[in-house]
Protein backbone atom coordinates (compact mmCIF):
# COMPACT_ATOMS: atom_id res chain seq x y z
CA UNK A 1 0.00 0.00 0.00
CA UNK A 2 2.49 2.62 1.11
CA UNK A 3 4.89 2.19 -1.91
CA UNK A 4 1.80 2.04 -4.59
CA UNK A 5 0.35 5.53 -2.81
CA UNK A 6 4.05 7.17 -2.99
CA UNK A 7 4.59 5.62 -6.65
CA UNK A 8 0.92 7.11 -8.04
CA UNK A 9 2.93 10.10 -9.85
CA UNK A 10 4.27 12.27 -7.02
CA UNK A 11 7.61 11.81 -6.51
CA UNK A 12 8.89 13.98 -3.40
CA UNK A 13 12.34 11.88 -3.52
CA UNK A 14 15.78 13.81 -2.87
CA UNK A 15 16.61 13.47 -5.97
CA UNK A 16 13.70 15.14 -7.76
CA UNK A 17 13.36 17.74 -5.13
CA UNK A 18 16.90 18.94 -6.07
CA UNK A 19 16.30 17.97 -9.80
CA UNK A 20 13.91 21.39 -9.76
CA UNK A 21 15.42 23.59 -7.36
CA UNK A 22 18.78 23.36 -9.84
CA UNK A 23 16.93 24.45 -12.70
CA UNK A 24 15.36 27.57 -11.32
CA UNK A 25 18.39 29.19 -9.80
CA UNK A 26 20.22 28.65 -13.35
CA UNK A 27 17.34 30.64 -15.25
CA UNK A 28 17.39 32.97 -12.88
CA UNK A 29 20.76 33.91 -12.87
CA UNK A 30 21.08 34.18 -16.55
CA UNK A 31 17.82 36.91 -16.41
CA UNK A 32 19.70 38.56 -13.93
CA UNK A 33 22.93 38.49 -16.10
CA UNK A 34 21.14 39.86 -19.42
CA UNK A 35 19.85 42.84 -17.42
CA UNK A 36 22.95 43.47 -16.04
CA UNK A 37 24.01 43.66 -19.94
CA UNK A 38 21.04 45.13 -21.00
CA UNK A 39 21.83 48.14 -19.00
CA UNK A 40 25.52 48.51 -19.47
CA UNK A 41 24.79 48.60 -23.22
CA UNK A 42 22.08 51.41 -22.35
CA UNK A 43 24.44 53.11 -20.59
CA UNK A 44 27.09 52.54 -23.14
CA UNK A 45 25.09 54.09 -25.84
CA UNK A 46 23.44 56.45 -23.76
CA UNK A 47 26.85 58.15 -23.21
CA UNK A 48 28.15 57.55 -26.38
CA UNK A 49 24.71 59.90 -27.96
CA UNK A 50 25.57 62.00 -25.46
CA UNK A 51 29.31 62.81 -26.45
CA UNK A 52 28.37 62.77 -30.07
CA UNK A 53 25.80 65.74 -29.29
CA UNK A 54 28.48 67.32 -27.13
CA UNK A 55 30.64 66.81 -29.91
CA UNK A 56 28.32 68.13 -32.79
CA UNK A 57 27.66 71.45 -30.54
CA UNK A 58 31.56 72.10 -30.14
CA UNK A 59 32.02 71.64 -33.92
CA UNK A 60 28.65 74.13 -35.06
CA UNK A 61 29.86 76.34 -32.39
CA UNK A 62 32.98 76.57 -33.63
CA UNK A 63 31.59 76.94 -37.32
CA UNK A 64 29.36 79.68 -36.40
CA UNK A 65 32.51 81.45 -34.46
CA UNK A 66 34.74 81.03 -37.74
CA UNK A 67 31.96 82.51 -39.94
CA UNK A 68 31.38 85.43 -37.79
CA UNK A 69 35.12 86.12 -37.34
CA UNK A 70 35.40 86.21 -41.31
CA UNK A 71 31.74 88.40 -41.43
CA UNK A 72 33.35 90.71 -39.37
CA UNK A 73 36.70 91.33 -41.13
CA UNK A 74 34.17 91.13 -44.30
CA UNK A 75 32.80 94.26 -42.66
CA UNK A 76 35.97 95.65 -42.59
CA UNK A 77 36.53 95.45 -46.19
CA UNK A 78 33.15 96.69 -47.14
CA UNK A 79 34.00 99.79 -44.29
CA UNK A 80 37.07 100.31 -46.92
CA UNK A 81 35.28 100.61 -49.91
CA UNK A 82 32.93 102.78 -48.54
CA UNK A 83 36.16 105.15 -47.54
CA UNK A 84 37.81 105.36 -50.99
CA UNK A 85 34.16 105.51 -52.24
CA UNK A 86 33.70 108.70 -50.07
CA UNK A 87 37.09 109.89 -51.44
CA UNK A 88 35.50 110.88 -54.67
CA UNK A 89 31.60 111.23 -53.12
CA UNK A 90 29.72 114.06 -54.86
CA UNK A 91 25.81 115.51 -54.54
CA UNK A 92 25.56 114.35 -58.29
CA UNK A 93 25.97 110.65 -56.73
CA UNK A 94 23.16 108.19 -57.96
CA UNK A 95 23.72 104.14 -57.72
CA UNK A 96 24.25 102.36 -60.19
CA UNK A 97 22.50 99.03 -61.80
CA UNK A 98 25.33 97.03 -59.20
CA UNK A 99 24.49 99.59 -56.02
CA UNK A 100 21.72 99.92 -53.72
CA UNK A 101 21.34 103.52 -52.78
CA UNK A 102 22.29 103.44 -49.16
CA UNK A 103 25.79 102.58 -50.50
CA UNK A 104 26.06 105.85 -52.36
CA UNK A 105 24.06 108.03 -49.31
CA UNK A 106 26.95 106.42 -46.63
CA UNK A 107 29.48 107.27 -49.18
CA UNK A 108 28.35 110.86 -49.13
CA UNK A 109 27.73 111.09 -45.85
CA UNK A 110 31.20 109.99 -44.81
CA UNK A 111 32.42 113.09 -47.38
CA UNK A 112 30.92 115.12 -45.16
CA UNK A 113 32.95 113.82 -41.98
CA UNK A 114 28.99 112.94 -40.66
CA UNK A 115 29.28 109.13 -38.75
CA UNK A 116 27.93 106.32 -40.49
CA UNK A 117 26.37 103.82 -38.08
CA UNK A 118 23.78 100.83 -37.59
CA UNK A 119 24.27 99.09 -41.00
CA UNK A 120 22.81 96.08 -41.05
CA UNK A 121 24.33 93.94 -43.84
CA UNK A 122 22.81 90.12 -44.31
CA UNK A 123 25.55 88.01 -45.98
CA UNK A 124 25.09 83.84 -45.83
CA UNK A 125 23.72 82.70 -42.77
CA UNK A 126 24.80 85.58 -40.85
CA UNK A 127 25.00 89.19 -40.91
CA UNK A 128 27.27 92.25 -40.33
CA UNK A 129 26.76 95.02 -38.29
CA UNK A 130 28.97 98.06 -39.12
CA UNK A 131 30.22 101.49 -38.14
CA UNK A 132 32.30 103.84 -39.80
CA UNK A 133 33.27 107.00 -37.39
CA UNK A 134 35.21 109.87 -37.86
CA UNK A 135 38.01 109.15 -35.23
CA UNK A 136 38.52 113.52 -34.61
CA UNK A 137 34.37 113.49 -32.81
CA UNK A 138 36.66 112.20 -29.95
CA UNK A 139 39.29 114.42 -28.16
CA UNK A 140 42.95 113.64 -28.35
CA UNK A 141 44.46 112.74 -24.66
CA UNK A 142 47.94 114.19 -25.86
CA UNK A 143 46.71 117.38 -26.80
CA UNK A 144 44.23 118.36 -23.79
CA UNK A 145 44.97 121.22 -21.90
CA UNK A 146 44.46 121.57 -17.71
CA UNK A 147 40.91 123.74 -19.04
CA UNK A 148 39.76 121.06 -21.44
CA UNK A 149 40.66 118.03 -18.75
CA UNK A 150 38.89 119.32 -16.46
CA UNK A 151 35.45 119.76 -18.12
CA UNK A 152 35.83 116.07 -19.26
CA UNK A 153 36.53 115.06 -15.79
CA UNK A 154 33.30 116.94 -15.24
CA UNK A 155 31.74 115.77 -17.74
CA UNK A 156 32.27 112.04 -16.83
CA UNK A 157 31.45 112.80 -12.70
CA UNK A 158 34.31 112.69 -11.67
CA UNK A 159 34.38 114.42 -8.16
CA UNK A 160 36.14 117.80 -8.31
CA UNK A 161 38.62 116.68 -5.17
CA UNK A 162 40.48 114.36 -7.81
CA UNK A 163 40.92 117.03 -10.82
CA UNK A 164 43.83 118.41 -9.57
CA UNK A 165 45.23 115.07 -9.00
CA UNK A 166 44.24 113.44 -11.82
CA UNK A 167 45.50 115.90 -14.40
CA UNK A 168 48.72 116.67 -12.65
CA UNK A 169 49.77 112.69 -12.75
CA UNK A 170 48.91 112.79 -16.26
CA UNK A 171 51.49 115.41 -16.98
CA UNK A 172 54.03 113.72 -15.25
CA UNK A 173 53.65 110.55 -16.98
CA UNK A 174 53.52 112.15 -20.27
CA UNK A 175 56.39 114.83 -20.43
CA UNK A 176 60.06 114.80 -20.32
CA UNK A 177 62.09 114.99 -16.90
CA UNK A 178 61.32 113.95 -13.80
CA UNK A 179 60.52 117.12 -12.18
CA UNK A 180 56.99 116.55 -10.20
CA UNK A 181 53.93 118.80 -10.65
CA UNK A 182 52.73 120.06 -7.64
CA UNK A 183 49.96 116.91 -7.08
CA UNK A 184 51.97 115.13 -9.61
CA UNK A 185 53.91 111.71 -9.25
CA UNK A 186 57.12 110.74 -11.51
CA UNK A 187 58.97 107.42 -11.19
CA UNK A 188 60.18 108.09 -7.67
CA UNK A 189 56.55 107.96 -6.57
CA UNK A 190 56.00 104.99 -3.86
CA UNK A 191 52.55 103.87 -6.49
CA UNK A 192 55.01 103.76 -8.87
CA UNK A 193 57.75 101.54 -7.15
CA UNK A 194 55.02 99.05 -6.06
CA UNK A 195 53.65 98.51 -9.55
CA UNK A 196 57.05 97.47 -10.55
CA UNK A 197 57.72 100.55 -13.73
CA UNK A 198 58.70 103.98 -14.45
CA UNK A 199 56.66 107.04 -15.95
CA UNK A 200 56.71 107.11 -19.21
CA UNK A 201 58.03 110.14 -20.46
CA UNK A 202 56.49 110.15 -23.84
CA UNK A 203 52.75 110.68 -24.85
CA UNK A 204 50.38 107.62 -24.69
CA UNK A 205 49.96 105.03 -27.35
CA UNK A 206 46.67 104.15 -26.69
CA UNK A 207 43.53 105.18 -24.37
CA UNK A 208 44.30 101.98 -22.07
CA UNK A 209 47.28 103.15 -21.33
CA UNK A 210 46.24 105.48 -18.64
CA UNK A 211 45.41 102.51 -16.25
CA UNK A 212 49.16 102.42 -15.60
CA UNK A 213 49.05 105.76 -14.69
CA UNK A 214 48.69 107.01 -10.71
CA UNK A 215 45.16 107.97 -9.49
CA UNK A 216 43.57 106.69 -12.88
CA UNK A 217 41.45 103.80 -11.71
CA UNK A 218 39.20 101.67 -13.52
CA UNK A 219 36.31 103.89 -12.64
CA UNK A 220 37.49 106.71 -13.72
CA UNK A 221 38.99 105.70 -16.91
CA UNK A 222 35.91 103.01 -17.93
CA UNK A 223 33.10 104.05 -15.33
CA UNK A 224 30.91 102.13 -12.86
CA UNK A 225 27.12 100.95 -12.35
CA UNK A 226 24.73 103.02 -10.51
CA UNK A 227 23.52 101.63 -7.18
CA UNK A 228 21.14 102.19 -4.70
CA UNK A 229 24.02 103.66 -2.64
CA UNK A 230 25.61 105.74 -6.25
CA UNK A 231 22.90 106.89 -8.07
CA UNK A 232 24.77 109.24 -10.23
CA UNK A 233 28.30 106.80 -10.90
CA UNK A 234 30.84 108.14 -13.32
CA UNK A 235 30.50 107.27 -16.44
CA UNK A 236 34.31 107.25 -17.55
CA UNK A 237 36.36 109.33 -19.99
CA UNK A 238 37.79 106.15 -21.78
CA UNK A 239 34.58 106.43 -24.59
CA UNK A 240 35.34 110.19 -25.60
CA UNK A 241 39.08 109.88 -26.25
CA UNK A 242 42.01 108.66 -28.69
CA UNK A 243 45.43 109.11 -29.18
CA UNK A 244 44.52 109.59 -32.94
CA UNK A 245 44.54 113.09 -34.85
CA UNK A 246 45.71 116.56 -34.63
CA UNK A 247 43.50 117.37 -31.52
CA UNK A 248 40.59 119.25 -33.33
CA UNK A 249 37.18 118.26 -33.07
CA UNK A 250 34.53 117.38 -35.44
CA UNK A 251 31.71 119.25 -34.65
CA UNK A 252 30.24 116.67 -37.78
CA UNK A 253 30.19 113.30 -35.40
CA UNK A 254 31.35 114.42 -31.92
CA UNK A 255 29.41 113.62 -29.07
CA UNK A 256 27.34 116.43 -26.64
CA UNK A 257 29.70 115.32 -23.67
CA UNK A 258 32.97 115.66 -26.21
CA UNK A 259 31.61 118.77 -27.28
CA UNK A 260 30.66 120.37 -23.89
CA UNK A 261 34.76 119.51 -23.51
CA UNK A 262 35.44 122.39 -25.93
CA UNK A 263 36.90 126.02 -23.73
CA UNK A 264 33.58 128.32 -22.98
CA UNK A 265 30.95 126.16 -24.57
CA UNK A 266 27.31 126.39 -23.45
CA UNK A 267 24.50 124.09 -23.19
CA UNK A 268 22.58 125.63 -26.03
CA UNK A 269 25.31 126.39 -28.40
CA UNK A 270 25.86 122.35 -28.11
CA UNK A 271 22.29 122.09 -28.53
CA UNK A 272 22.30 124.59 -32.26
CA UNK A 273 25.39 122.39 -33.01
CA UNK A 274 23.66 119.09 -32.94
CA UNK A 275 19.79 120.19 -34.42
CA UNK A 276 22.24 121.86 -37.44
CA UNK A 277 24.28 119.25 -38.55
CA UNK A 278 21.10 116.93 -39.02
CA UNK A 279 20.58 119.45 -42.42
CA UNK A 280 17.52 121.53 -43.74
CA UNK A 281 15.35 118.36 -43.31
CA UNK A 282 15.89 117.82 -40.07
CA UNK A 283 16.33 114.70 -40.44
CA UNK A 284 19.09 112.33 -39.61
CA UNK A 285 20.51 109.80 -41.67
CA UNK A 286 20.03 111.65 -45.01
CA UNK A 287 21.86 113.50 -47.38
CA UNK A 288 22.13 116.87 -46.38
CA UNK A 289 23.76 115.77 -42.71
CA UNK A 290 26.80 117.54 -41.29
CA UNK A 291 27.97 120.89 -41.38
CA UNK A 292 29.25 122.62 -44.71
CA UNK A 293 31.90 124.67 -43.45
CA UNK A 294 33.93 125.80 -39.72
CA UNK A 295 32.36 129.28 -40.77
CA UNK A 296 29.12 128.02 -40.65
CA UNK A 297 29.21 126.80 -37.35
CA UNK A 298 31.06 129.91 -36.28
CA UNK A 299 28.04 132.12 -37.60
CA UNK A 300 25.03 129.68 -37.48
CA UNK A 301 25.41 128.12 -34.17
CA UNK A 302 27.18 131.17 -31.99
CA UNK A 303 30.72 129.48 -31.78
CA UNK A 304 33.27 131.94 -30.24
CA UNK A 305 35.72 132.66 -33.16
CA UNK A 306 38.50 131.85 -30.85
CA UNK A 307 37.23 128.39 -31.10
CA UNK A 308 37.85 128.54 -35.09
CA UNK A 309 41.02 126.63 -34.59
CA UNK A 310 39.84 123.52 -32.12
CA UNK A 311 36.59 122.57 -34.24
CA UNK A 312 36.75 120.64 -38.20
CA UNK A 313 34.02 119.86 -40.19
CA UNK A 314 34.95 117.32 -42.74
CA UNK A 315 38.32 116.27 -41.75
CA UNK A 316 38.83 112.20 -41.36
CA UNK A 317 42.53 111.68 -41.98
CA UNK A 318 41.57 109.12 -38.89
CA UNK A 319 38.55 106.74 -38.67
CA UNK A 320 37.30 103.88 -36.12
CA UNK A 321 35.91 101.19 -37.91
CA UNK A 322 33.96 98.75 -35.97
CA UNK A 323 32.83 95.80 -37.62
CA UNK A 324 30.61 93.01 -35.74
CA UNK A 325 29.43 89.26 -37.44
CA UNK A 326 26.99 87.77 -35.99
CA UNK A 327 25.77 83.81 -36.83
CA UNK A 328 22.87 83.25 -34.87
CA UNK A 329 23.90 83.75 -31.22
CA UNK A 330 27.61 83.84 -31.72
CA UNK A 331 29.42 86.90 -32.60
CA UNK A 332 32.76 87.82 -33.72
CA UNK A 333 33.79 91.37 -33.86
CA UNK A 334 36.60 94.07 -35.04
CA UNK A 335 37.48 97.95 -34.30
CA UNK A 336 40.05 99.37 -36.04
CA UNK A 337 41.65 102.94 -36.90
CA UNK A 338 42.05 103.68 -40.96
CA UNK A 339 44.31 106.50 -41.92
CA UNK A 340 43.32 108.05 -45.29
CA UNK A 341 46.14 108.04 -46.98
CA UNK A 342 45.04 110.54 -49.90
CA UNK A 343 42.07 108.22 -51.59
CA UNK A 344 43.23 104.78 -49.77
CA UNK A 345 42.34 103.83 -46.14
CA UNK A 346 45.48 101.80 -44.61
CA UNK A 347 44.79 100.19 -41.10
CA UNK A 348 47.13 102.25 -38.64
CA UNK A 349 45.58 100.10 -35.26
CA UNK A 350 43.75 96.66 -35.08
CA UNK A 351 42.17 94.46 -32.25
CA UNK A 352 39.71 91.43 -32.77
CA UNK A 353 37.49 90.21 -29.71
CA UNK A 354 35.07 87.60 -29.49
CA UNK A 355 31.86 87.89 -28.14
CA UNK A 356 29.72 84.82 -26.47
Amino acid sequence: MRESYFSNGWNFSKKGLGGVGAGSGASGSALIVALWVLLLLSLLIGGFAFEMHIEAGITSHQRKKLHAQYLSRGGVEYARMLLVRSAKASEDDVASSEENESLVDNALRLSRGVTVSGMSIPLGRGRILLDVVPEEGRRNVNKLTDEEWEELLDQAGVPEDDWGELIDCFTDWVDEGDEHQLNGAESDDAFYEDAGYECKNAPLDTVDELLLIKGFTREVVYGERATEENPAPMTGIARHLTTWGDGRINVNTASREVLMTLPGMDEWVVDEIIDGRVGDDGEAGTRDDGWESVDAVLAEAGLSPELRDKITVKDKQYVRVVSRGEVGNVRAGIWCIMEMTGDTPKPVFWREEFME
